[in-house]
């Protein structure tokens, strides 16, 4: 799809305006620019560049062509053009904003993921003897995935353990989607499975999903666990060290 610049926007909304006076039309082209503006730099704050912002701002307030012939349907009212332009864009933007608004959401739990992922009702903090904060990274598809704690029950002879990775994922792009389980594989000495054979849950929206896996059986001789992504022809493998020099 073709970009367009605010210029090129309000171009295109002042000529289908045929009856205003040359004072009216620019009036009508800085109340455009000023609510583009204003979204811009919203978007700018967002991580977006100059460019990009300004073609989203300009994307999100509609067809030009149908604004312009909106306003031209105001004339001769000249009086009124500049509060009918203003109530036009009001509804332009608020039918935006109701459309976006999930995204919000979205944009406010990536953001969490992203700074500090919060274990969830459904990822529930597990009781394990030996628990470790950590943070690791890893390009997942079009997501980032982040292992965020990883917890040990040792056996009573300390020669094997269960393992409880904690993880979430979330989107590389702030505005996008996470993906929903991304079907990872899981290797130690005792097991090469995927998380669909052990005890866990996941959930969360469409900006960050969250998940813990658990009773990973692990001996003493895995110095970690090996999280493995292999979809859609990508290769991805994490090592994940494993707390056993904190048992007694």
């Amino acid at each position: 799809m073709k970009t367009m610049s605010g210029q090129e926007f309000c171009d295109r909304v002042v000529a289908c305006v045929r009856h205003a006076t040359p004072e009216e039309k620019a009036d009508i082209r800085r109340e455009l620019e000023g609510h583009m503006e204003d979204h811009a730099a919203v978007l700018t704050e967002a991580g977006y560049t100059g460019e990009e912002a300004e073609e989203r701002a300009a994307a999100a307030m509609g067809s030009p062509e149908e604004i312009g012939v909106a306003l031209n349907r105001a004339y001769p009212l000249g009086w009124l053009v500049l509060s009918r332009v203003s109530l036009i864009i009001t509804v332009l933007l608020c039918a935006t904003l109701l459309f976006t608004w999930p995204l919000l959401g979205n944009v406010l739990s990536g953001l969490q993921a992203r700074v500090a992922p919060q274990t969830s009702s459904f990822a529930s903090r597990g009781q394990y003897a030996l628990e470790q904060e950590v943070d690791i990274r890893a390009e997942v598809g079009d997501n980032i995935l982040r292992i965020y704690k990883v917890g040990l029950d040792p056996s009573a002879d300390g020669e094997t353990g269960s393992v409880g990775l904690f993880y979430c994922n979330y989107g590389k792009n702030l505005f996008g989607y996470a993906t929903h389980g991304l079907d990872l594989k899981y290797q130690t000495s005792a097991v090469t499975q995927r998380d669909g054979h052990f005890f866990g849950s996941g959930g969360g929206n469409s900006g960050a999903y969250y998940a813990v896996v658990e009773q990973l059986p692990v001996s003493r001789s895995d110095e970690t666990l090996a999280v493995i992504y292999d979809r859609y022809g990508e290769y991805v493998r994490i090592e994940v060290p494993l707390p056993w020099e904190d048992a007694s």
